[in-house]
């Protein structure tokens, strides 16, 4: 215990030397022409098509790399599509041209667990982002097997990194079994009516920040996702600096990108100071003054994971 103790104290202390981790969401190839710009985040959530060694160049740098995996829709180019039957398809969804998938259903619950899962961890990945999790409120008679999945990763890999995207309904269900939760849309989003970036205005801000701060309540490890058109440098200022403020004021990593996600974004963060985006999170030495988010992430996502559920109580 008394061993157990002296690391919990290195640890901390060791933090002093880290600078605030940050993450990116792309799914675009990875090549020796942008490895070197994807490597200077902590936490890359990447599509699971990445070939081989550049998730091992990635991660001899200590960078945490998980692949896709939706749960709830099958594309077609998934190397797990081809084990999908028809008997599973329940819908379509006409925004990204993908079928939706029955994830109560039994035939679902072995793809993810004996193929879609242990196919991405074969590459090296340390672990998966489970997206769609939303579809629990197209089908709420399915919320259930949705949590019973996500747990069930959990209990067949417990050492790998989990990150689930939203499903904010079951939240207070699954973070036990996840290590991030990943708010995409957050106070900046889309607009596929009008082709448009917009930030969110009114009764739709509102809802964004109860989600906000429920996920605060339950002490969850968030990473938020923005969306800007980058190529127009007026809008990710405006965007970025209230981003940031609410960032700041909840504690939540960002990262800023196109709809695409085929292109390499940022962490709007950089461009402020702790006195000009308020935090939640205490300061962790000074070189860390310029960036916003968690300082404690790098460090405990590498810890076994009884440590880091300790950590993160």
């Amino acid at each position: 215990m008394k061993r157990y103790l002296t690391f919990m104290t290195f640890a901390f202390i060791s933090l002093q030397t880290l600078v605030y981790a940050s993450f990116a969401v792309y799914y675009g190839d990875v090549s020796p022409t942008n490895i070197d710009e994807l490597s200077k985040f902590n936490l890359l959530i990447l599509s699971p098509l990445v070939e081989e060694n550049y998730i091992k160049e990635l991660k001899s740098k200590n960078i945490i790399v998980v692949g896709y995996l939706s749960l709830a829709t099958i594309g077609g180019w998934e190397p797990w599509a081809g084990e999908v039957p028809d008997s599973v398809i329940i819908g379509h969804w006409e925004t990204w041209n993908e079928r939706e998938t029955d994830f109560s259903s039994p035939q679902w619950r072995d793809i993810v667990l004996n193929k879609a899962v242990p196919y991405i961890l074969s590459k090296g990945f340390d672990g998966v982002f489970l997206d769609n999790l939303d579809y629990v409120d197209k089908y709420p008679e399915k919320r259930e097997a949705m949590v019973e999945l996500i747990k069930a990763i959990r209990e067949k890999y417990p050492d790998i990194v989990i990150v689930a995207n939203r499903g904010f309904s079951i939240a207070e269900e699954i973070t036990p079994y996840v290590d991030y939760i990943l708010f995409e849309d957050f106070i900046t989003y889309y607009d596929f009516n009008g082709n448009k970036y917009k930030i969110y205005q009114d009764a739709d801000l509102q809802w964004v920040l109860a989600q906000a701060e429920m996920l605060k309540k339950l002490k969850a490890k968030v990473l938020a996702l923005s969306y800007a058109d980058l190529d127009n440098e007026k809008q990710v200022e405006e965007f970025s600096k209230i981003v940031c403020k609410y960032a700041g004021e909840y504690g939540f990593e960002v990262y800023m990108a196109d709809i695409t996600l085929q292109r390499i974004g940022l962490n709007p963060c950089e461009n402020f100071t702790k006195s000009q985006v308020p935090s939640s999170e205490a300061k962790i030495g000074e070189e860390n003054k310029n960036i916003c988010g968690s300082g404690a992430i790098l460090l405990v996502i590498f810890l076994p994971r009884s440590l880091r559920e300790l950590i993160l109580r």
